[in-house]
């Protein structure tokens, strides 16, 4: 039943991602956008590197990459394991890359295997930090795309998604478009989803547990609000009279906080960005930027808050006689995964005698797209120091990492020789 998972030693995965990492726009920590040089660069290093542990690595349209048996036919049914490989600005070693190498060595050593084939993968975007398409990455895996997207999809310069993605094509990055310039069938046919990821959080290192089984994926509502004051001279005008909209702004940051502690664990509320004009000492501020965000992982719980934090920003644009817009920005609905595969990892933790617990994911990550199509899907976590994430910082112990990866090689072996029912 088990796969050898001796045979995943901790050089293999540690050099790999120490490699993986340098492929960066800069310092400090890793800066890898979808379909950059640096991602360009990392996805032909990890082509060289599957292609050495014998396994064929093909890329689909929008530059997915897939660690598979040569033999494999194209549209096979497969146990798909794997992550992302873009990253935030100045993020860290291990999320997506980990889930990533994992994917690697997992495909790698299942090859040839009875029962279902196994094909790791790599997504192309997934941290919406080029662009704000909402999950392009597992969206264009599954053939979730909408043609328009191509070309509505862009960058803060202006690029579309279809330009940046003939940029890496000409690398060799991506696969050609379909002959009417449109996305093709998805690669593979996914019969089942894992995906190992660091938690991004401090819960399993406070309660000294070597992985998390993650039952929900917490979804989120964004918005980009526009407030509009009066800018006027700071030191002429009386505090009375202002119509300041970086101070409705502020008061906003607090409101959507206020409105996550009142609702409890796990709600949370964010505010990611904020710009003022025109910026100066001396002029009240008459216009302001301010992205907000919150989340939750239920549904009915998730709608409530962003209701009541989009009715407290109203409230006080009313109250300081300022004029707002919200702008909704990509959702996403909170997700539960395959409860079946989870009972499966929890019995295989116990056998193996590692310290674990359920728990839900604050972060939305490639697997929870997997599960809206309706794949059974499952992520495992192992644990991050101070649970710090997307950020230099960000570190799991060796003893971890090679845990994790150990785990999710028994898992996929126990599982493409038993697919559940």
């Amino acid at each position: 039943m088990s796969a050898p998972t001796d045979m995943i030693l901790a050089r293999d995965l540690i050099e790999r991602l120490e490699s993986l990492a340098r492929f960066s726009a800069g310092s400090p920590g890793v800066t890898r956008f979808t379909y950059t040089q640096p991602w360009c660069d990392a996805h032909r290093w990890l082509a060289r590197e599957a292609e050495g542990l014998g396994l064929a690595a093909t890329a689909d349209w929008a530059g997915n990459l897939f660690f598979h048996d040569p033999k494999l036919s194209p549209g096979s049914s497969a146990l798909l394991i794997g992550s992302h490989l873009d990253s935030v600005v100045g993020g860290g070693h291990y999320d997506g890359a980990y889930g990533t190498i994992a994917g690697l060595l997992v495909a790698a050593l299942s090859r040839g295997a009875e029962g279902l084939p196994v094909v790791g993968f790599v997504t192309c975007e997934e941290e919406d930090s080029r662009f704000h398409g909402g999950m392009m990455g597992g969206r264009s895996l599954l053939g979730r795309v909408e043609a328009s997207e191509l070309d509505s999809v862009a960058d803060r310069e202006g690029v579309t998604w279809r330009q940046a993605l003939a940029s890496a094509r000409d690398q060799g990055c991506a696969a050609p478009l379909g002959p009417a310039g449109t996305a093709t069938p998805p690669l593979f046919a996914p019969a089942l989803e894992l995906e190992l990821h660091i938690e991004q959080g401090p819960v399993l290192e406070v309660h000294r547990l070597g992985l998390g089984i993650v039952e929900r994926i917490a979804g989120y509502r964004r918005w980009i609000a526009r407030i509009e004051g009066e800018a006027r001279h700071s030191g002429t005008t009386p505090m009375a009279q202002r119509r300041d909209a970086l101070a409705a702004a502020g008061e906003m940051i607090v409101a959507a906080e206020t409105a996550a502690r009142e609702a409890g664990e796990p709600a949370v509320a964010t505010a990611g960005h904020l710009e003022a004009e025109p910026g100066l000492f001396n002029v009240v501020p008459g216009a302001c930027e301010l992205w907000l965000e919150v989340r939750h992982d239920r549904p009915e719980l998730l709608e409530r808050l962003a209701t009541e934090v989009a009715e407290r920003c109203w409230q006080i644009a009313q109250r300081r006689r300022v004029r707002l817009s919200l702008q909704e920005g990509n959702a996403q609905t909170p997700t539960a995964l395959s409860p079946g595969l989870a009972e499966v990892a929890v019995r295989l933790a116990q056998e193996l005698e590692i310290p674990h617990r359920r728990m839900p994911s604050g972060a939305a990550h490639d697997t929870m797209i997997f599960a809206q199509a309706g794949i059974p899907a499952l992520m495992v976590f192992v644990p991050s120091r101070a649970g710090i994430s997307h950020s230099p910082d960000e570190f799991t112990a060796e003893e971890d990492l090679v845990t994790g990866v150990r785990f999710m090689a028994a898992l996929t072996r126990q599982l493409a020789e038993h697919p559940p029912a």
